[in-house]
């Protein structure tokens, strides 16, 4: 661990100084300085013109604390921390590179979690067609589920260093190539490796740096949480575009060729993501792939276990939708459209609650959205008729949509300075994978033994109980803020 020298600390705090003179007197000024709401803050927003070193979690770098923020003290991080003084709590625009940047997220986002969103379709599919159990054909989605988040312990550093274009083109080609293995499978160990560990490693690879691409453009933005309520729409924008997809091309052309069609339409995203992200913070030269020390944060800490919880079994209705409604006497077609109505509501359950977190805050957000998934979570058998099924879907795609939308900048927002989001959104998502694998099977396998009731019961009380851990954890960062609008 290399220690900060006395010029470097020197030579900072003149910085700093510079971007806000001290007072007069030589009593410290006890004013904190207050950022924008949601952004990449510490834990502690409280002053004094004391210089600490302290350590960031297992990283070959150090940290000078003063009067006017955090900021690494590695060569050329004083002038991002003397950037981030300047402006404070104004208003920084993304500009055009930004909303381009976006656009490419939304692509991105589309053809991963918007594909997973949509496998209750070939979870049905699966079932019926090639004679799969249920719990054996759930396994598919949920390593997706899972490989998604657990390559962002590795993704999210690797473009903290530098290495987007890279991530983009190595994940999209494995991605692609995957859908296509996928189309001429006929076993379910060959349905395994393709369409569950590979497409699973390619979305890995492009997603979490992709959604980290938004701190470098919307991080001191007044239009940060709107950013991230459209990247997070991308998803539902998938999750209705595959379902339709499938159910009309799958009777027409067969499941080979509708892979295909799948693999081309994620090539063509691929293609012009390479060419619209971009970052706007230099890369870091030392970088941790995996810092458990990120989780000393008590907040960071107990909301992550709060999602934790919620990810064993928030996209179960969409993975058993379409078989929970053929086992009401409602035709796969229908389900498809049932499937499509919980993508289509997520839209208004991701855009919008993130909007109106830009006063609230996001973890807020996340709170009051997974109460309402909870308590249709509670209600998911009450559904019986297909007006009925068509409405629950709904609601629960509001619901969880909110809860999906919120999540990412909900932890985003612990990092201490732009550079190190990938690093607490690698982290984040890599704890959270194993908890993807294993809710999906779970619920399959409460639904083989005891109904769906059981599963009712089963999800509703785990999301209910994850909630509460990131109610603690709104409860570390609101202490840590002084204002409840987090």
């Amino acid at each position: 661990m290399s220690a900060v020298s006395d010029e470097t600390i020197v030579s900072t705090h003149s910085m700093l100084s510079r971007a806000k003179p001290k007072p007069p007197s030589d009593v410290p000024d006890q004013e904190p300085l207050v950022r924008e709401r949601g952004a990449h803050v510490g834990e502690k927003a409280q002053a004094s013109y004391r210089d600490e070193t302290i350590d960031i979690g297992g990283q070959d770098e150090k940290v000078v604390l003063n009067t006017l923020g955090e900021g690494p003290s590695a060569p050329g991080a004083a002038d991002e921390v003397a950037e981030d003084v300047q402006a404070g709590i104004e208003d920084v625009p993304p500009g055009m590179k930004g909303w381009i940047n976006l656009f490419g997220v939304i692509g991105i986002n589309a053809i991963c979690y918007g594909m997973t969103n949509s496998f209750g379709t070939f979870q049905e599919y699966y079932v019926s067609h090639f004679h799969l159990n249920p719990t054996a054909a759930s396994w598919i989605g949920s390593i997706q589920l899972c490989l998604m988040p657990l390559l962002g312990c590795f993704a999210g550093p690797l473009f903290d260093s530098g290495y987007l274009r890279y991530l983009t083109v190595s994940g999209g080609f494995l991605y692609t190539f995957s859908l296509l293995m996928t189309s001429i499978s006929k076993q379910y160990y060959q349905f395994l490796l393709a369409h569950g560990i590979g497409a699973g490693l390619g979305m890995g690879i492009i997603f979490s740096p992709s959604v980290s691409t938004l701190a470098h453009h919307f991080g001191k933005s007044k239009y940060r949480s709107l950013a991230y309520g459209l990247q997070a729409s991308g998803s539902s924008l998938g999750g209705i575009l595959f379902p339709i997809l499938a159910r009309s091309l799958l009777p027409k052309i067969g499941f080979g060729w509708t892979l295909r069609v799948f693999a081309f339409i994620v090539l063509a995203i691929i293609v012009q993501s390479f060419f619209t992200l971009s970052t706007t913070v230099p890369p870091r030269r030392k970088v941790a792939i995996l810092s458990p020390t990120v989780f000393r944060t008590t907040g960071y800490a107990l909301h992550v276990l709060g999602c934790c919880m919620c990810s064993l079994c928030v996209y179960c209705p969409l993975t058993f939708a379409v078989t929970y409604g053929v086992s009401h006497g409602i035709s796969p077609s229908l389900g498809n459209i049932a499937l499509t109505v919980i993508n289509a509501c997520a839209i208004i359950g991701r855009v919008l609650p993130l909007i109106l977190a830009q006063r609230v805050g996001a973890i807020n957000v996340v709170c009051a959205s997974g109460l309402v998934a909870a308590i249709m979570l509670f209600s998911w058998t009450k559904a019986t008729t297909v007006p009925g099924i068509i409405i629950y879907d709904a609601m629960y795609g509001i619901g969880s949509g909110g809860y999906a939308a919120g999540v990412n900048p909900a932890a985003a927002s612990f990092a201490p300075h732009t550079n190190q989001t990938g690093l607490y959104l690698g982290m984040f998502f890599f704890t959270t994978s194993f908890f993807w694998l294993s809710g999906t099977p779970a619920t399959a396998a409460l639904i083989n033994a005891r109904g769906y009731l059981a599963a009712s019961m089963f999800c509703g009380s785990t999301l209910l109980l994850g909630i509460c851990f990131i109610l603690l954890g709104r409860k570390q960062r609101v202490k840590a803020l002084g204002t409840p609008w987090v």
